[in-house]
């Protein structure tokens, strides 16, 4: 009988044990489920909350009968007493610490949100942990376009001989009929000993700056998208790089279905939904301006938006830095922007990711490598592994997709044309 007696302490304190640590993790699942109501089915929801209160009676009956029959501690023993009541305490605080740190500490959850959403292996972590609206205030700002005096074409001046620093001369410093120049690109992650490498291509002409899309690009199931040398040629291309986002169910889309509005020489050319990648509307107006602003179809046209995709975030608007002050790691892969200079000058910038010669980038990282060459506005574009740039129809980075080089297939690119 005390054998017996004895075997169902073992049990009711192994299940105690195993309570104790599997309630905060369905307690974390179902805060999730309570952020995410609309993507979670009424199944799924229902069966986390009876699990939770099934664990919750299960360990407050295993207690009980552990505390009738003295098995939890030994009560003469004041030393376990006091130790299990610091651990219960820890426990609790753990729990509200987590919580917390994730919901309303606002450095950690910028941090959070703005790292996911544009990692290439974490980039949903956001989207399970936060609602669509707390997503939107952390990555979305009330951008406005560029004002009319932001912009002086007459500024160029190639005859410099004194500059006013290194990348000032590497912009200035070319041949007069130059349409274009590339520049190697290397330095080290913010708030990482992380190395990374790309190429900037130098456009003196922004009028030369156009979007190219895939032969077979459009919003129906049977769309499709080509490689970046295949639009490039297609094309009869310079410069070609990777634009906009695109529908990729599984990260194993055909590239076919671009998200948010597509402008092609003043026309519009598809408009599925958008992304998440906050931002909005980038593009150049018919005056050759790059213009970054969440706008709505009718006011692109209003303001004359000739060649445009969505994506973002934005990185800098009217010379204001929007990660001026991000000195932390954040995660970094490969990644694509597009910038435009006080001159008129348009900078298209690719680095390469999670590969031996270059980590990757961050948003901070591409925002400070932009401000550095005198963009006054720029834009985060679709990255990971659709990061690319073609010369002559030749890639001149390493497009990788985190195991192998790839070629993905994109529905869109900037590409440059000949005069």
């Amino acid at each position: 009988m005390k054998y017996v007696k004895n075997q169902k302490v073992s049990v009711c304190k192994f299940f105690a044990i195993f309570c104790l640590f599997a309630i905060p993790f369905f307690v974390a699942i179902q805060i999730i489920v309570i952020n995410n109501k609309t993507k979670v089915n009424d199944d799924f929801k229902i069966a986390i909350l009876s699990l939770l209160v099934i664990l919750i009676v299960c360990l407050i009956i295993n207690c009980i009968f552990l505390l009738r029959n003295k098995r939890i501690f030994n009560f003469c023993n004041l030393q376990k007493k006091i130790g299990f009541v610091l651990v219960l305490f820890a426990y609790i605080l753990e729990i509200f610490g987590v919580v917390n740190l994730v919901y309303y500490n606002n450095d950690f959850k910028d941090w959070l949100i703005n790292s996911s959403i544009g990692s290439l292996n974490y980039k949903y972590v956001a989207t399970m942990i936060y609602d669509d609206e707390t997503i939107s205030d952390v990555v979305d700002n009330e951008y406005v376009d560029l004002s009319d005096d932001e912009i002086d074409f007459s500024m160029v001046d190639s005859n410099l001989e004194v500059y006013a620093n290194k990348y000032e001369e590497e912009i200035l410093n070319h041949n007069e009929d130059d349409i274009y120049k590339i520049i190697k690109i290397s330095g080290t992650t913010i708030g990482a000993d992380y190395h990374y490498e790309g190429y900037m291509a130098v456009i003196y002409d922004p009028s030369l700056v156009k979007i190219a899309k895939s032969s077979g690009a459009g919003t129906s199931d049977t769309s499709y998208g080509e490689t970046l040398s295949v639009i490039s040629r297609e094309n009869n291309a310079l410069i070609a790089m990777n634009a906009g986002g695109f529908y990729d169910p599984n990260w194993n889309s055909n590239g076919g279905i671009p998200h948010g509005p597509v402008f092609i020489d003043g026309i519009l050319d598809s408009n599925y939904a958008s992304g998440d990648a906050g931002g909005g509307i980038i593009g150049f107006d018919k005056n050759d301006k790059l213009i970054l602003k969440k706008m709505t179809v009718d006011e692109a046209y209003s303001l004359g938006i000739r060649d445009a995709v969505e994506w973002g975030p934005f990185l800098i608007v009217n010379g204001v830095n929007y990660y001026k002050n991000v000195n932390y790691y954040t995660w970094t892969c490969g990644r694509t922007a597009i910038g435009q200079r006080a001159d008129g000058i348009v900078l298209m910038l690719v680095i390469d990711g999670l590969q031996s010669h270059s980590k990757g980038a961050s948003y901070a990282d591409m925002a400070h490598i932009m401000e550095l060459y005198g963009a006054v506005n720029a834009a985060n574009l679709d990255g990971g592994t659709s990061t690319a740039m073609t010369v002559n129809h030749e890639y001149i980075n390493s497009p990788w997709n985190g195991y192998v080089p790839t070629y993905r297939w994109l529905p869109n690119a900037w590409i440059v044309v000949n005069k």
